[in-house]
């Protein structure tokens, strides 16, 4: 991954930690499994865009190309990274949601957490956000490159 990728996503993953610790906000078990299964679709698009990418022109183009911003690597390689990190996240949010909502006690369909693990859940959840905003780009960057041709 790009090092300004990694920044934003720090700085926003803060951010929103800092923004959602001071509101005081409280998680409903229907936002839990709601969170859980937008973390599962998305999981399911990483591996099912994976695998349309997989015999396209655009895939050859990038491993043919020499990353200008990692020279040590193929664009290929960038793309790999970004999708490993994608899913690698995905899997850990989902991992760690589904762990909450086992070991959390429920009052009047809230769950019993405290603010910072609350906060710190959403940020997680925001951070799939931006890296599907990312390969979103990368798909439309492919999607123009396919229709030249």
């Amino acid at each position: 991954m790009y090092n300004k990728h990694l920044i934003y996503i720090v700085f926003i993953a803060i951010g929103l930690f800092g923004i959602l610790f001071f509101i005081d906000i409280s998680i409903t078990e229907s936002l839990m499994q709601n969170f859980i299964t937008f973390l599962s679709i998305t999981f399911g698009f990483y591996m099912t865009s994976l695998s349309v990418l997989y015999n396209s022109k655009y895939i050859k183009k990038l491993y043919d190309e020499i990353d200008p911003k990692k020279p040590t690597q193929r664009k290929i390689h960038t793309l790999k990274n970004y999708f490993k990190n994608s899913a690698y996240w995905s899997l850990f949010s989902i991992g760690l949601l589904i762990l909450c909502s086992l070991t959390t006690k429920v009052q009047n369909t809230n769950l019993l957490l405290n603010s910072f693990f609350e906060s710190f859940l959403v940020a997680v959840v925001f951070i799939n956000f931006v890296f599907m905003f990312l390969l979103f780009k990368v798909f439309i960057n492919g999607l123009i490159d396919e229709s030249k041709k």
